[in-house]
């Protein structure tokens, strides 16, 4: 089975972008084939962005039966195709709920080695499909890989800027609290924070909610959360 890529759990920009990159394709392939993109996510395969209803329903059909060319290519990792599908013998489950079409390829999404998913493209007739379909596909398939890059450096970036907000903040509190340590024990701040560090482990709770009691204790109140603002957004241009 190939290996496959982690799918970032907020994605909704991303299967956005998918329904265009449909869209796009099918206006430049001139037999009109029937697209769907299908995405791998622990445990499922879904359908994110596909140009009709039927091609969605297909999908499903294969799914639900456990047999047709997006499972082998799940499975295998490489291109399915079928130029005609009335004789063929591979999928007889999936090949019964088919009978609108007749020729079908599937495509492996790839990003950095790793099968991301399945482009589909179901013909209405048998014998193949234009060059220019082949082209287009080959394009559309390449430009989800890059898509999906994108996709998941924004949702690394946006996870490592909520680690950082969250560090600041406690931060902050901890610092006060080694204030207040430093006071009381008469110590240096290394002191302080070894002592926190300590009392945390013994209490198995960590170090800033150990350093949150000990402000609320001396102020009377819980600390104030300091507030980091998103920096404003550049005008293109």
């Amino acid at each position: 089975m190939a290996e496959r890529a982690s799918v970032p759990t907020d994605i909704e920009e991303f299967e956005r972008a998918l329904a265009e990159c449909v869209a796009i394709a099918r206006r430049a392939m001139p037999d009109s084939p029937m697209l769907s993109i299908v995405l791998r996510r622990p445990g499922e395969l879904s359908t994110v962005a596909s140009s009709d209803g039927l091609a969605e329903l297909l999908d499903g059909v294969q799914r639900a039966t456990g047999q047709g060319p997006l499972l082998d290519v799940i499975e295998g990792g490489g291109p399915v195709t079928s130029l005609d599908l009335r004789a063929e013998s591979r999928w007889p489950r999936f090949l019964a709920a088919a009978e609108q079409v007749r020729g079908v390829h599937c495509e492996p999404l790839e990003s950095q080695g790793a099968l991301l998913g399945v482009l589909t493209l179901y013909s209405r007739r048998p014998g193949g499909f234009a060059d220019e379909t082949w082209v287009a596909m080959r394009v559309t398939a390449a430009h989800v890989g890059v898509l999906f890059r994108a996709a998941l450096d924004v949702a690394r970036m946006r996870e490592v800027a909520g680690q950082l907000k969250e560090a600041l903040t406690t931060r902050a509190v901890i610092d006060q609290a080694l204030g207040i340590v430093m006071a009381q024990r008469r110590c240096t701040a290394g002191q302080a924070f070894e002592l926190l560090r300590q009392i945390s482990q013994d209490r198995n709770v960590k170090v800033h909610q150990i350093a949150a009691s000990i402000v609320e204790k001396v102020s009377g109140e819980p600390p104030k959360r300091s507030r980091f603002e998103e920096p404003p957004q550049r005008a293109p241009g």
